[in-house]
């Protein structure tokens, strides 16, 4: 193996691949790197068996071949190198890689091509094609509600569904849950609108959390982002890199009888003072009781917390309200995920009582997204 390439383009590719290699594991193999040269192009892999990314960037290919190299090491000497040109030779005689680059040189052993993993191929047609950016902004309206728990694993990840009119996902934890909901664009719909296609409605399938957290990595181009699934497996696709993953078996719960639609309580408030007003409160709540008191009244909603090893505190903020009062305990880093989420610059909770859950919605935002967040409450 012998190429030549430039090192922006290499760095590139090898800090995405980062987030996919397993680094604790017992087996040596994955936490390397398979780098194969061959077809123009320097081609990279990296798996944890069960999510894997390839990709390639564009080489001057001298000799092709093939070596498994240690992924952390490789990426910070390639971080490191200043010159703008990377040559890369592997020495036929053992399992050892030579980097070069200005007068810097590197010797480091790797691991045979043949023993890293065979990558799964889901060669099915395309279920939808999408947008980047609209697949990330999906992703990050949802992604903090999915439990990080692994012994609930079924919640491990986040509900995907493709359906004829659009796109749903949602995640949750048990204590909180969040949903996003895009209809399909209509034909002649008005520029800058979201976009995209759906070839073939599919049930909905459990993303694990690492893909989704890969995906919000991949880089804010106009590129589509193809989606494909196999029996085990689902691909995303976008241009020269492929992300797949298995997915993730179970039950999700049934979340539209979760969702409480009687709720008859429903304050509005300005999204950004609302959430400095709850970030700043919440500094005085403890670890053991991690909750704030909404208290809302006519035209006003009081946030409290109260500490016994520190103290309290108490900050009143406008609201559009004028229903009887009403109390409820929230967790703050819950309410402050959604108002982050949320982006629209009100925001609408419905409530019931101070035993019922909360949920948020956006108020005044994009006619296209439809997204809520269901709270459960706390006693404070």
């Amino acid at each position: 193996m012998e190429i030549r390439l430039r090192r922006d383009d290499l760095l590139a590719e090898l800090t995405l691949l980062q987030g996919i290699v397993e680094r604790r594991s017992t087996i040596p193999i994955l936490s390397h790197l398979l780098v194969d040269a061959r077809e123009d192009a320097l081609h990279l892999a990296a798996t944890d068996l069960d999510v894997s990314l390839a990709t390639q960037c564009p080489a001057d290919i001298q000799a092709e071949g093939a070596i498994a190299v240690e992924a952390k090491k490789f990426t910070d000497i390639i971080r490191a190198l200043g010159d703008s040109e990377i040559h890369l030779t592997r020495d036929p005689d053992s399992h050892q890689i030579h980097i070069a680059a200005g007068r810097s040189r590197f010797r480091i052993r790797g691991l045979e091509a043949d023993n890293f993993p065979t990558l799964p191929e889901v060669e099915t047609g395309p279920a939808a094609d999408l947008g980047v950016p609209l697949m990330k902004g999906l992703i990050s309206k949802i992604f903090f509600a999915i439990s990080s728990e692994e012994s609930r694993f079924q919640l491990n990840g986040a509900l995907f569904k493709v359906r004829e009119g659009g796109l749903e996902m949602v995640a949750t934890d048990g204590h909180r849950l969040a949903l996003v909901e895009i209809d399909a664009p209509e034909e002649g719909n008005d520029e800058g609108a979201p976009s995209f296609r759906v070839h073939v409605p599919q049930d909905g399938v459990l993303i694990p959390r690492k893909a989704l957290q890969e995906i919000l990595r991949f880089d804010d181009a106009e590129e589509s982002l193809s989606f494909r699934r196999s029996e085990h497996h689902l691909s995303f696709r976008f241009g020269r890199r492929e992300l797949t993953c298995r997915i993730l078996e179970g039950t999700f719960p049934d979340y539209d009888r979760v969702i409480a639609r009687d709720q008859d309580k429903r304050p509005i408030l300005e999204r950004d003072q609302f959430q400095e007003a709850v970030q700043r409160v919440a500094l005085l709540t403890g670890e053991r009781s991690r909750g704030v008191l909404l208290a809302f009244e006519e035209g006003e909603l009081t946030i409290s917390a109260t500490n016994p090893d520190v103290g309290e505190a108490v900050e009143s903020v406008p609201c559009e309200y004028d229903d009887d009062p009403v109390k409820v305990g929230l967790n703050p880093d819950y309410l402050s995920q959604f108002l982050g989420a949320a982006e629209s610059p009100r925001v609408r909770l419905e409530l019931k009582d101070g035993e019922s859950q909360c949920v948020g919605y956006p108020e005044g935002g994009e006619e296209e997204i439809r997204y809520l967040c269901v709270i459960m409450p706390m006693h404070v």
